[in-house]
């Protein structure tokens, strides 16, 4: 339990790490062709910010051996509505990623919240018919036939 409680403890330092120099890259990119040398005032503190938002989430979400792919689904989520309402709808850069993220992240929450929903679904139902066939069975319960005097005798049938 505590090994395991450290493992994560280590991880999360480098995803944090990881997540805001992968948002500082793309935010650089995004606004540099517009903004010019501004674009670092903006990329900077959206980056840090993203990239800790995106590693707590990522770790209280899924489970350990997930984070990662969780983490890299959640910034592929935030990054393409960036991208759309920045350079097609030309809306404000700060305007554009409050709303990207809420779109990514709200997202990302959601399709989690639906795969576990349908994986709970799913083992209910085919835990289901099991349990159905169980209970056929205690309702009706099968008859053995008896043997009386070295005969075969099935309850069932009357002798004619």
């Amino acid at each position: 339990m505590v090994a395991n409680f450290l493992r994560v403890l280590q991880d999360v330092p480098v995803l944090v790490i990881v997540s805001m120099l992968a948002y500082f890259c793309f935010l650089e990119q995004l606004l540099v062709g517009k903004m010019g040398s501004g674009a670092i005032a903006v990329s900077l503190p959206f980056s840090c910010i993203l990239g800790l938002l995106a590693s707590m989430t990522s770790t209280t979400m899924v489970r350990r051996r997930y984070v990662w792919v969780y983490a890299t689904i959640q910034f592929g989520l935030v990054v393409l509505p960036a991208h759309l309402l920045y350079s097609l709808l030309h809306m404000q850069a700060v305007l554009c990623l409050l709303l990207a993220t809420f779109t990514g992240f709200g997202a990302t929450m959601f399709g989690r919240y639906s795969i576990v929903e349908i994986m709970r679904w799913r083992r209910r139902w085919i835990a289901q018919p099991s349990e159905q066939r169980g209970s056929q069975d205690l309702a009706q319960p099968h008859q053995q036939p008896t043997v009386v005097d070295e005969t075969v005798t099935n309850p069932n049938h009357l002798p004619s």
